[in-house]
This record gives C-alpha cells, structure tokens and sequence, in this order.
C-alpha cells in the first residue's frame, strides 16, 4: 500500500458544488485520494467519467462522485454504512459499473468528505434530508448524460439500507408509485446487535459522555480489508458518538410502527453478522415488505460489499440476477 498522499481537510476544503453544465474536473489530490482506494475506474475503462463534487442538504456539505458512461442503462445510488465512506465501496461501484449504469455515490454526514461531527448526527430526519437531495442530483445526473427514462436503482449497505427503508415507509411508497427498479439493501440496520442493553447502558452513559473509543470489529472474512480499515484508513472514525445511538433509539420506534408496503426489494444477510440484530431484523422486514427476496450468505459478516472474493462473487450473481429477471 502506497503512503498517504493527499490530505482530507484539504481535500474537503476543495470541493465544488456540483454544476451539471460544468461538472469538476478531478484535481490531482482527488486523482491521488482514488488511486489510494483503488476506484480510479477511470483510468482502466474507456468512455467513463469520474467527476468529484458536493451538495448542499440538511446544513451538510455533501460530498458526492459521478462515474458516468456513454449509453448508460440506467443510474445507481449508492449508501454506505455507518463508519464508511464511497472510497471503500470499489466493489459494489464496480458491481454497478459493469451493469451497465451510472453511478452517483455520496459521503453521509460526518462521514468521509462530507462535513459534520465525525459518525454523529442529531435525527434520523437529517440522513433522510440528505438523501432527497441526492435522489434529485442523480435526476440531474440522469438528465445530464440523456437517461432520464433509464431506470434507478438504489444500495444501502447497513444504515444506508436504514436511510432507504426509512424513506420508503415514512413516505408510504408502494409498488405502483416507486421511483426505483431495484431496492436492495445490504446488512440492513434496523436495531443493532445487543440492542436491549446498549439502550440500558445508553440512558445512564448519554449525560456524561459525548462519544465512546471505538472498537474494530471482525465484520469480514477479508482479512487485508479489516487491517485496511484498522490501520490506514485516515477516514475512518475512530469513536461512536452518543448522540448518534440517541438518533438510533427515537428511529427504530418509528420505523417498527410503520404500515407495511408492497414494495419488492432484495436483502442480502450475513448468518454470522454479529453488527446488527438480523434475527430480529428479518422476520421484522418481512412483516414491513412482504414482497422481499432474501440471500443469506453463509459464513457472512456484516461489511457484506467487502466480503472475501467468493461471498462477494455469490452476492452479486444473485443480484444481477433478481434485478435482471
């Protein structure tokens, strides 16, 4: 792994908002910041564009990337989890890529780029801002390169998947009236492993303390990515903030009292996932989404878009194929 050389403050600093007449161009700290996370894609495919830019949404600046290729078959919106950013999500952007779509990817506040305490966030209402205004920039995006009748397709990987469930059910959004081809969340949060007593332990901790050191969970089988993320990630939080579990606690009250909806969305679910509570989660998600299809990946952990090669290879055959069908 070559050293780090580009700076994130910098980097954020930089940012242009978004202009679809003018899209920004990579600068050379950009093309240094996605050599280091290997989503340089375009430099290995002809006809793809890569642009980085930001958007305004909830007090946030947002930062977002277009990779956009001629004779597009539709767009992707991508959401990663809590901790994450777009810079480890070269194989779900690849995924998509190679389907055929444009993809628009953004940093959640106080995540990667993007500013904002680092992980933390006052509601859940904020998250939900945020992605509104990214839907009407990949309309944008659509509009842009000539493919506002392709399809959309949408990923949310854990609380990125808790960001498009919560849209889909506070909005009421059934089969007949949804903006998306595809719904597919990945790991889906709804509540976390050990739920119970981190409520508990939340109520007494939450006066005193802002955050807490965060620990590296074992959450792949890919060992080189979890030293990765441990030990040269610079855009990796390193503690879990209060405020955020407090956010957590009033959203999964509300999405559990959400009516249902007949909405066909795709679930993919690690058996050995030990970051969210998926024996809860699943039964609940059938109860919300009767129409769901399920994959649970044996052996999978939690990061299931940086799961070792053959469990990632055994995701995406079976999404190509339930998008597709």
């Amino acid at each position: 792994m070559k050293a780090i050389n580009w700076d994130s403050g910098e980097l954020q600093r930089a940012l242009k908002s978004l202009n679809w007449q003018n899209l920004p161009e990579i600068s050379p700290a950009q093309k240094r910041y996605v050599h280091y996370y290997k989503i340089d894609f375009s430099d290995r495919h002809d006809g793809l564009k890569h642009n980085i830019g930001s958007f305004t949404a909830a007090g946030y600046q947002i930062a977002a990337q277009i990779f956009s290729q001629d004779n597009a078959k539709g767009t992707a919106i991508l959401m990663h989890g809590y901790y994450d950013h777009v810079g480890i999500y070269g194989s779900l952007i690849e995924f998509c890529l190679q389907q055929g779509w444009n993809v628009f990817a953004f940093d959640l506040p106080g995540h990667g780029l993007s500013t904002g305490d680092r992980a933390a966030i006052t509601d859940f209402s904020e998250y939900d801002q945020v992605f509104t205004a990214a839907m009407e920039q990949a309309y944008s995006l659509q509009k842009y390169t000539e493919s506002e009748s392709q399809p959309l397709h949408v990923f949310g990987q854990s609380t990125g998947g808790a960001i498009i469930i919560n849209y889909l059910l506070t909005r009421k959004i059934q089969q007949q009236n949804s903006p998306f081809a595809s719904i597919n969340l990945l790991a889906p949060l709804v509540r976390p492993c050990n739920w119970a007593s981190a409520k508990i332990l939340h109520t007494f901790l939450s006066p005193f303390l802002k955050q807490i050191k965060r620990t590296f969970a074992i959450n792949s089988n890919d060992v080189e990515f979890l030293r990765f993320i441990a030990e040269k990630d610079p855009l990796q939080p390193l503690a879990l903030s209060v405020r955020w579990v407090s956010a957590l606690k009033k959203w999964v009250r509300m999405i559990e009292e959400c009516e249902a909806s007949d909405l066909e969305i795709n679930i993919v679910q690690g058996d050995q996932d030990g970051t969210v509570d998926w024996r809860h989660n699943m039964p609940l998600l059938l109860e919300k989404f009767p129409q769901r299809k399920l994959l649970m990946v044996e052996g999978g952990r939690h990061h299931i878009v940086n799961e070792d090669v053959p469990k990632r290879q055994q995701i995406y055959q079976w999404l190509q194929q339930v998008i597709t069908r």
